[in-house]
């Protein structure tokens, strides 16, 4: 499973890359997760209608992580860890990274801090 983090899917657009050429193999074999963080935070900064409701569907094509009360208690568990190691994410990361593992997912990003989180499979590259 792919996990794309939203600062991924923000080069990606102003790059102007085709998402769906770019994810379509994997869009195929259903390896794409994402959360609804990660649509909120690539959504608000879309400018074009066009492009929204690109990126809608491709969100759309994707497997999205049920961010229930369960999921929340572990991301302030993880947080709190993290923070009493002195290594403060912010928490809209610490969402990203709880699904993520939770799906036994890699995630995509040049954040490094996704690094700091136990068990969390990361890489820089699609």
């Amino acid at each position: 499973m792919i996990f794309v983090d939203s600062c991924v899917y923000i080069r990606w657009l102003r790059d102007r890359v085709d998402l769906f050429a770019e994810l379509g193999d994997h869009l195929e074999r259903g390896e794409l997760i994402t959360c609804g963080v990660v649509r909120a935070e690539v959504l608000r900064g879309v400018v074009s209608v066009e492009a929204r409701e690109r990126m809608e569907q491709l969100f759309a094509a994707m497997i999205e992580i049920s961010m229930g009360p369960a999921f929340w208690s572990e991301v302030a568990e993880l947080a709190w860890e993290l923070d009493r190691r002195g290594e403060v994410l912010p928490l809209t990361d610490i969402a990203i990274a709880v699904g993520a593992r939770g799906a036994g997912a890699t995630v995509i990003t040049t954040d490094l801090h996704f690094k700091m989180v136990p068990g969390l499979k990361v890489r820089a590259k699609l």
